[in-house]
């Protein structure tokens, strides 16, 4: 019969155990749950930089397009105020267990944006304003310390978790790839209006008085819907030739996508063409021929709101020109200076 001091310690024995098994699934739960409230932080602060970049990269954008004092803040109303007021109204109010710093980047260095300094509350002017890297944008870094609920047992009362987003604005030095829609624009030498609808694509390019592009030589209506619903041009640099896409069409598909850019409103970009047999045209790049052999020489970029077409077979489009878009002879290029009182066209947007 065992003796009541082997009693003792086995009961000494089960105690530890319990207590350390008690501390692992204190661990496990700190783990599963606080590992799970700094997820949750983690997403929020994310939230909170990406706004924040983007509305002090849109009162430094606004600034820099001002037509007097390009790149001086009104008073008191700069970019730190810009982040300060959205912060607070996305749940990264001062005081509470979110703090934030941003700073004016200026083009990229490398794989990283340059650093400019740091955005603050008196902050009177944009770098570069008066000379020097211009600033194109910003960065916020958000830091959150949720407090712990189990891991407090290993004295960890905090869990810190940072993320940070940067916006940039600036002019592009040419039309990004993926983003021309396959339509041909022919030029006509005569600038359209801003305010009067203009036909796209009527006149006698392209076999049946119609022009398509085709990137890649397919003539399928599928890969020309495709190319038309999301904007899938290759990289290339102006003046370009590609092979036309014979004729009107009558595929549902098609006029789906062209039904999409009408009921949202968004500019889109298309490419200006010279004209059929142009001697203006550059050796080697033609608008002309006769059925699948057709092909386009873009000359330019062009951006319409597109208002509407015809059906059941498509044989023109109709839209309101926005103007010529800004490029220097290479599709895609970067984005280089901010933009200006002058620029209608320039890219907004968060970058990392």
């Amino acid at each position: 019969m065992p003796s009541m001091r082997n009693r003792d310690g086995e009961r000494g024995q089960i105690l530890i155990l319990f207590a350390g098994g008690l501390v692992v699934l204190l661990l496990i739960l700190g783990l599963v749950v606080d590992g799970g409230t700094a997820y949750v932080n983690r997403r929020d602060g994310q939230n909170s930089a990406d706004l924040a970049a983007l509305a002090g990269t849109k009162k430094l954008t606004d600034t820099w397009r001002q037509a007097s004092n390009p790149g001086v803040y009104p008073a008191g109303n700069g970019a730190y105020q810009a982040i300060q007021t959205s912060m607070t109204a996305n749940d990264c109010p001062v005081g509470g267990i979110c703090t934030w710093t941003a700073h004016y980047v200026g083009p990229r260095s490398g794989a990283t944006f340059q650093d400019l300094g740091q955005v603050l509350k008196g902050d009177e002017n944009i770098p570069g304003w008066n000379g020097g890297t211009k600033a194109i944008g910003v960065k916020v870094d958000v830091t959150r310390t949720p407090r712990t609920y189990f891991l407090g047992v290993i004295g960890q009362s905090t869990w810190t978790v940072g993320t940070a987003a940067t916006a940039i604005a600036g002019k592009t030095l040419g039309a990004p790839v993926g983003q021309l829609l396959p339509i041909a624009f022919v030029d006509t030498g005569t600038v359209p209006s801003y305010t009067d609808l203009t036909a796209l694509t009527s006149g006698s390019n392209g076999p049946g008085n119609f022009g398509w592009v085709s990137w890649t030589g397919s003539n399928s209506a599928g890969d020309l819907a495709t190319s038309l619903c999301t904007p899938n041009n290759p990289q290339f640099t102006l003046p370009k030739q590609f092979p036309g896409d014979p004729g009107k069409t009558n595929a549902s598909a098609v006029r789906a996508c062209l039904q999409q850019w009408v009921d949202n409103g968004e500019t889109v970009l298309i490419p200006i063409v010279w004209a059929t047999d142009d001697p203006l045209a550059p050796p080697g790049c033609k608008t002309g021929g006769n059925g699948n052999n057709f092909t386009f020489c873009i000359k330019a970029i062009a951006a319409f709101k597109i208002t509407g077409y015809t059906q059941p077979a498509v044989d023109q489009i109709n839209g309101m020109y926005q103007g010529t878009y800004a490029y220097s002879g290479s599709i895609p290029a970067g984005v280089g200076a901010p933009p200006t009182a002058t620029d209608k066209f320039y890219y907004f947007g968060l970058a990392q």
